[in-house]
């Protein structure tokens, strides 16, 4: 791969950017202005990030989440451009690069749907169970497979170019360069095997093939591409803030303590930084104000390792070989990738299990289960309706539903409007539309429908 053609200002969806005399940002900054405004990125301050329904205001959302890991990535795509900045393309400039990795990062959770990991498990689960019965029969089977595994991130890219803003015409219209940077698993759902994670789903199919052809990305085997250099940073920017964040979350809610997350964020610093650092801490009652001191030296610190790391596999990552993260493929001795590791074992075993958490994960089955149930059988006998109106009739209970889904609603218009409608597509419209919603209004509404009424 090339440096001069994986950085691109063209835009999904439109053959120029338009810009007015007052306009001085540059493509990519627009690109991140964009995320920023939409509604898609403002609904994520009302959806889990690790702890759902947490009644203590420090602990972070998605939102939050997402603007700290926008930061980190901001310094990582900066500090590479300083190194690599001979091979950019010309004019392509140090803040480009940040602005680039940025506006990915504040897109990487995007596609999630409501209580985080446990709503995929939830939405894939449902489908898996038969919940919508025979209707799956009349699918193609990578289609019914494609229902079957919900994937946060391929919603994310569906959300960025299809259904945000520009519905079915490029989305928010942002640059290759800046979605491909987003794609963690630049490969379809008929490309993995099980329950591996992959990026897309089949109805952006030609999206993926658009921005991998555009970019120059390496073709690594039927509907699998290899990622662009700079989606190692953003996915490095994410593992920082869950080694350091999730652990501070842990702490302010007391499923771990202090001392213990200290401990393991020291442990990357030789003893006389580590001494220093210790002299500037209060005691460990004032945690907040600790973590406050130390996350700057550490992001510092995981930062720098994980720039290193790419640069020592810069040969791998340009040829598309490269496969793992940047920090695990860091020396073993490395205190970096031990504490990234170490910090993801105390998440699985201590954080991710805790019982308040668990509780609500295990009510936000039946939650999702219901609203999925309402609007599946809705939008499925809409369609049915559609293709045969004498002998299909819509229930006066499905006609309700289908007020709330608006445009996700089937209708006797195309669906993209190059492509007619089919049941795969009404029943990816609902999860859009479920996919999309908050975790308080996911909660409320599924009461509505039960009958339990809430104002």
């Amino acid at each position: 791969m090339e440096w001069g053609k994986l950085i691109s200002t063209k835009r999904l969806g439109i053959d120029n950017r338009k810009v007015s005399d007052y306009d001085k940002r540059t493509a990519f900054e627009s690109d991140k202005d964009r995320i920023l405004f939409s509604s898609s990125f403002r609904r994520l301050s009302k959806k889990t990030q690790v702890h759902p329904f947490s009644k203590n205001d420090h602990v972070h959302t998605r939102l939050t989440h997402s603007l700290e890991v926008a930061q980190v990535g901001k310094s990582l795509g900066k500090t590479l451009a300083t190194h690599i900045k001979d091979k950019l393309p010309y004019k392509i400039s140090e803040n480009d690069i940040g602005s680039i990795v940025q506006a990915a990062c504040l897109a990487h959770d995007i596609g999630n749907p409501p209580f985080g990991h446990a709503g995929e498990e939830a939405i894939s689960h449902w489908f898996k169970s038969g919940g919508i019965g025979d209707q799956l029969n009349q699918i193609k089977e990578d289609r019914v497979n494609d229902l079957k595994l919900f994937e946060g991130n391929a919603q994310g890219i569906r959300i960025l170019t299809q259904l945000e803003n520009h519905l079915f015409k490029g989305g928010l219209r942002l640059t290759f360069t800046t979605l491909a940077t987003f794609l963690k698993y630049p490969w379809l759902s008929s490309a993995v095997q099980g329950n591996d994670k992959f990026g897309v789903f089949l109805s952006e199919q030609k999206i993926l093939e658009e921005i991998a052809n555009t970019l120059g990305l390496i073709k690594k085997g039927d509907n699998k591409w290899c990622r662009h250099p700079l989606a190692f940073l953003s996915e490095a920017a994410d593992d920082i803030c869950y080694a350091t964040i999730d652990l501070e979350d842990a702490v302010e809610l007391k499923i771990i303590p202090y001392i213990q997350a200290e401990k393991l964020l020291l442990s990357i610093f030789e003893k006389a930084v580590c001494k220093e650092l210790r002299n500037n801490l209060e005691d460990k009652d004032s945690y907040r104000v600790n973590f406050s001191r130390l996350r700057g030296p550490v992001f510092d610190k995981l930062i720098k390792e994980a720039i290193e790391s790419f640069l020592q596999n810069e040969y791998k990552i340009m040829n598309g070989e490269l496969e793992e993260n940047l920090f695990s493929v860091l020396p073993d001795d490395n205190p970096c990738r031990k504490l990234i590791a170490e910090a993801k074992k105390i998440g699985h075993e201590n954080i991710y299990t805790e019982t308040f958490k668990s509780e609500i994960e295990l009510g936000c089955f039946s939650t999702l289960e219901c609203l999925l149930e309402a609007f599946c059988r809705a939008a499925v006998e809409r369609y049915n309706h559609i293709q045969n109106e004498k002998e299909s009739v819509v229930s006066w209970k499905s006609n309700l539903v289908l007020r709330h889904l608006g445009n996700h609603a089937p209708t006797k218009k195309n669906h993209p409007p190059d492509q007619l409608w089919d049941k795969y597509l009404c029943i990816r419209r609902v999860i859009d539309y479920v996919s999309g919603m908050t975790d308080d209004y996911a909660s409320r509404f599924s009461s509505q429908i039960r009958g339990i009424l809430v104002r």
